[in-house]
């Protein structure tokens, strides 16, 4: 290799290493751009539906979103999170009702196959207990609180975190202001020649943003809707937390609708032993409306993800930036496809 060479190679490692350093500090400006895309594309929609200024339909819709986001903490937050403090103490209830019913049945099925030494085979089982321990009750709710606390605390502690948000906000309101200056002076950073073709690019990953996020909103609401109506059908308890849990976490693709299903199942077998295989099989039949129904009417709208890309991306983004990059995967999945389908296209 040549002296040229080695130093294109080490500014690579060290740009890396510069942007591994800040991957906090960039995952910010994600969010940022995630929300202000969200922004200009319903203000443009406003602004060209109702033919008014742009700086007028830019108000109307913080607006509308600064009330929505009032009326969801103050009327929907509240019960919201005592409805989930009191899931979280009822599941390791229901975990444990898993086991004496078992337990109990493995006790008949011992007697009618073995008779007298039923008591031997039981007293096998109550070894294999003791070798691999099984959590209580409290350690399961335990677990359980601090998986959630450690999910939700993206922050670090309160301080950081409400400057993080500020941040967040500030920057995604003065790039919602002026979107094309920032995307001019952003192409700025880019070669002449290569200007024209980024800054489609660019605008070809804001449509893609954009349906992705129509599609998701569609789909989260769904979800939502007949998760409400199913749970309410069977009576099961908490039936608007685990509905709104259901809606949210629509948007992490196969891992989301897998975690929203074991509140209302474990809350299910609090009741009765068929309540939970009923939703189980009503929460398997949401997700199938959803994904052969819901989306494909959709289709149009719809930013149409390859499926190894969805799953390395959660892994990745996970990986590199925690539990909110998990939750931004697939917005970032979904421009990073464009940015390799436009790239490679003139190749």
């Amino acid at each position: 290799m040549s002296s040229s060479s080695y130093f294109k190679l080490a500014v690579i490692l060290i740009t890396l290493l510069i942007l591994w350093t800040l991957r906090d500090f960039l995952l910010l400006i994600i969010c940022s751009l995630v929300i202000s895309n969200i922004v200009c594309n319903l203000c443009n929609q406003l602004h060209k539906g109702l033919n008014i200024p742009r700086s007028l339909s830019l108000f109307f819709v913080l607006t509308i979103i600064s009330v929505i986001v009032f009326t969801i903490f103050i009327l929907v937050l509240p019960p919201f999170i005592k409805e989930f403090n009191e899931i979280l103490i009822d599941i390791p209830n229901g975990l444990s009702k898993i086991n004496t019913l078992l337990n109990s049945n493995l006790s008949k099925l011992n007697s009618f196959f073995y008779g007298e030494e039923s008591e031997n085979v039981i007293n096998l089982f109550n070894l294999v207990n003791n070798i691999v321990t099984i959590p209580d009750a409290a350690t399961i709710a335990k677990a359980i609180q601090e998986s959630f606390i450690n999910l939700i605390n993206i922050a670090g502690n309160l301080g950081s975190g409400l400057l993080k948000l500020i941040f967040v906000l500030v920057v995604s309101l003065m790039i919602s202001i002026e979107p094309k200056q920032y995307k001019e002076n952003i192409l700025l950073l880019i070669p002449k020649n290569y200007r024209n073709k980024f800054r489609n690019i660019l605008d070809k990953c804001n449509i893609a943003l954009a349906n992705w996020t129509f599609s998701m909103v569609i789909s989260s609401l769904s979800v939502g809707l007949l998760s409400l109506i199913v749970l309410s059908i069977l009576d099961v308890k908490y039936i608007v937390s685990n509905a709104l849990i259901a809606m949210v976490l629509n948007i992490i693709p196969n891992i989301g609708p897998v975690i929203s299903g074991v509140f209302p199942i474990s809350i299910a077998l609090l009741d009765n032993f068929w309540k939970p295989l009923a939703v189980l099989g009503a929460y398997i039949i949401i997700q199938n409306i959803e994904s052969y129904i819901i989306m494909p009417s959709i289709m149009k709208k719809k930013a149409n993800l390859l499926p190894g890309l969805t799953l390395i991306s959660q892994f990745g983004f996970t990986f590199i930036f925690g539990p909110l990059g998990l939750i931004l995967s697939l917005p970032l999945a979904v421009v990073i496809q464009v940015l390799i389908k436009e790239s490679i296209k003139d190749i």
